[in-house]
């Protein structure tokens, strides 16, 4: 029984040597470099190596940073700036135009090119759900009130910068809408680019009545009631325009619609603006209305407008719109009856709001002498009434919220003898 005994002994104690050695080479071959060194030079024994390394071990990983927590999605992250800035939307264009022009006998060699720019940044700010405010530059002359474009020209130097936009717009609820101040009367009223340049920005206020509404083919009814003030006088009467406009859209279907209505303009003291521009004070469209021999304006302008849009939507790559309006100016006198009519008609195929995306666009216009008050009609056309008009679009989407556009004017006189004027521009526009 001893002997048993001693044996068993005996393989315990060989059992731990060897367990306690091969775990001792284990350690020492995974010691750092440094440790296996002091050992080596018996600076150190191979069990304070080794203990040496484990608390090293226990350290680094103490202080070893956290794994990182799952991350917060967008809609939940703290936002790193004021709330006020969520209240202001940025908007505004830049334009670079090549232009040309072609009429016998008007420039060196029959031709003349420039190029231009235009500019247009600002914001609209949210105060109440039911009030905003807003404001936007833009480049140009001033005195021009048909055009932001400026040339590249004048030996370098610097640009005007000009306040075009500013204004207060309420709707405290879905039937009543009031915008007051200097601001881009097109927002709310259904006008054509022919009677009112796409530039222009009026000065006074503009309401609009929900009158009704519905679900089925009746779309709504609307009133439109504005008041533009345009010259000031200190001793006669101002000069400024009053009109409204009442308008009714439908649904034809799923994927056609049609709006119609008819609006009426009256200018008070028209000849006050007659008088800036001839003076050179009104820079922009000449004058193209009929003048006596005093220079006074021979009519009244009472314009009488009807008009009809219809859009299909079928094919989303290639929406058709179609735009009609009449023009008659009841105030108009003393030329017999060719001076108080005008035509409008546009066209357009396709969409350019995505990249290689194309739109073609055509449009006609038309106006006797006095048929249209000069000053805020189109300015591309070169006439501000008395213009028979060809105009043709072909419009690329290119990246993000860019295009492309070529466009060509071809205009006469419908009353005044005078040559052909043909006028071509390109232009690249990015919005932001």
């Amino acid at each position: 029984m001893k002997t048993a005994r001693a044996f068993l002994f005996l393989v315990i104690i060989s059992t731990t040597t060897i367990l306690i050695g091969t775990g001792t080479h284990a350690a020492a071959d995974e010691l750092d470099p440094l440790l296996r060194l002091l050992v080596a030079k018996g600076v150190i024994t191979q069990e304070e190596a080794v203990s040496l390394q484990a608390e090293s071990e226990a350290i680094e990983k103490a202080e070893a940073p956290a794994p990182p927590a799952a991350e917060t999605p967008p809609q939940a992250a703290e936002k790193s700036y004021p709330a006020w800035i969520d209240r202001f939307d940025a908007k505004g264009d830049i334009r670079l135009r090549y232009e040309g022009f072609s009429q016998d006998g008007s420039y060196d060699d029959d031709r003349r090119d420039r190029f231009r720019i235009r500019l247009r940044a600002g914001f609209e700010a949210t105060v109440t759900d039911w009030m905003k405010v807003g404001l936007e530059m833009r480049n140009g002359d001033p005195s021009d009130p048909v055009s932001n474009n400026t040339s590249f020209d004048g030996g370098f130097q610097f640009k005007e910068f000009n306040l075009a936009e500013g204004y207060l717009q309420i709707r405290p609820n879905k039937r009543f809408g009031l915008i007051a101040g200097k601001f881009d009367a097109k927002k709310w009223w259904t006008v054509s680019d022919f009677q009112w340049d796409d530039d222009v920005t009026v000065e006074g206020l503009m309401t609009n009545f929900s009158l009704a509404s519905g679900d089925g083919a009746f779309k709504s009814l609307d009133l439109v009631a504005y008041g533009f003030l345009i010259e000031e006088q200190k001793s006669s009467s101002d000069a400024n325009l009053y009109g409204g406009q009442l308008r009714s859209a439908f649904r034809l279907g799923t994927s056609d619609s049609l709006k119609i209505g008819t609006g009426f303009d009256v200018w008070k003291n028209p000849q006050h603006i007659a008088d800036l521009t001839a003076s050179g004070n009104l820079k922009g469209n000449k004058i193209t209305n009929f003048l006596d021999a005093d220079g006074q304006l021979i009519s009244d302008f009472e314009i009488l407008n009807l008009f009809a849009e219809y859009k299909n939507t079928s094919n989303k790559r290639w929406p058709v719109k179609f735009t009609l309006f009449y023009y008659k100016n009841l105030g108009a006198k003393g030329i017999g009856a060719d001076n108080d009519t005008g035509y409008y008609g546009r066209i357009q195929v396709g969409n350019y709001k995505k990249q290689w995306q194309m739109a073609l666009r055509y449009t006609y216009y038309y106006s006797e002498p006095d048929a249209l008050f000069y000053v805020f009609t189109q300015s591309d056309t070169a006439r501000g009434s008395d213009a028979e008009a060809h105009r043709f679009d072909l419009r690329l989407g290119f990246i993000a919220k860019s295009y492309f556009n070529f466009t060509w004017y071809n205009t006469k006189p419908v009353y005044k003898e005078d040559k052909t004027i043909n006028r071509w521009q390109l232009d690249y526009i990015v919005k932001f």
